[in-house]
Order: C-alpha cells, then structure tokens, then sequence
C-alpha cells in the first residue's frame, strides 16, 4: 500500500485549480427515489457547506419519510422535501461560489474586516440557510 500512495504523490506539485459550479436542480428525484447531499446539490469546498447542507438534507428527509402515514404518497412527501431543501441550498451554493478562498487571494476590502465582523455574519448567513436552525424560530413547511 504505501509504494501505490507513493507512486500517486510522485510527480509536479499539486496546483490551483478553480472549483466547478453547477446549479442546484429544482428536482432531485423522480418517483421514490430521491438525492441528497452533493448527489444532489454539489458546491465547492469553502465553508463546509458540502457537509452542512448534506446533514441538513439528512435531518429534513428524516423529518419527512417518519410523518408519512401508511397509505399517504411518499413520491409526493419527497418531492415536498426536495423543494423545502433546493431553495436553502441554492442559496448555501450560490455563497459558496462566491467565498473569496475559491479564489488565489482574498479581495483586499475582506482582509481590512475584523475577525470577529466576519464570524458575525456567517453565524448570520449559516442560520439564513440552515433549514434546522430556522425550523427552530417556525415551523419547516413540508
């Protein structure tokens, strides 16, 4: 094993490379069967994001599918959760894209902001798009 991850590693330093967006499909399944996390809706690496919006795809789905009497359509329910989910995590992609980290060097203007501003705001931002912790001021509409 460790001759294969030598052989991987051997060659020219890994470089810069830009961070592919795609735009967050209005549906994510089509009968029973649907997608979460970044099958669903994939964004680039900065802010944690990927993992934040797949838990909160998690914690959404599992909302769904357990308020599902017997007998009720579950191909409807999910599509339910895929609209209640594609809006917030467009918006998550979409900042994402923008997170100056993406870039070689943050923008000069961002490097004058005090810490402490910039904590402020995501904590501000990652309840704007963070499904549960807004369903905890009102209720989620699913």
């Amino acid at each position: 094993m460790p001759e294969v991850l030598k052989a991987a590693a051997d060659g020219p330093e890994p470089d810069y490379f830009p961070h592919y967006r795609q735009r967050v499909p209005r549906v994510w399944g089509r009968g029973p069967v649907t997608l979460m996390g970044d099958a669903a809706h994939s964004m680039p690496p900065t802010m944690a994001q990927g993992a934040n919006q797949a838990i909160e795809d998690a914690w959404a789905l599992t909302r769904v599918l357990a308020a599902v009497p017997e007998g009720v359509d579950v191909a409807g329910r999910l599509r339910a959760y895929e609209r209640a989910r594609a809006r917030r995590a467009r918006s998550a992609a979409r900042v994402s894209g923008t997170e100056g980290i993406d870039r070689y060097a943050p923008p000069r203007l961002l490097r004058a902001v005090p810490d402490a501003v910039i904590a402020r705001a995501y904590a501000a931002w990652t309840r704007h798009v963070s499904t549960y912790l807004s369903a905890r001021h009102r209720k989620m509409r699913l």
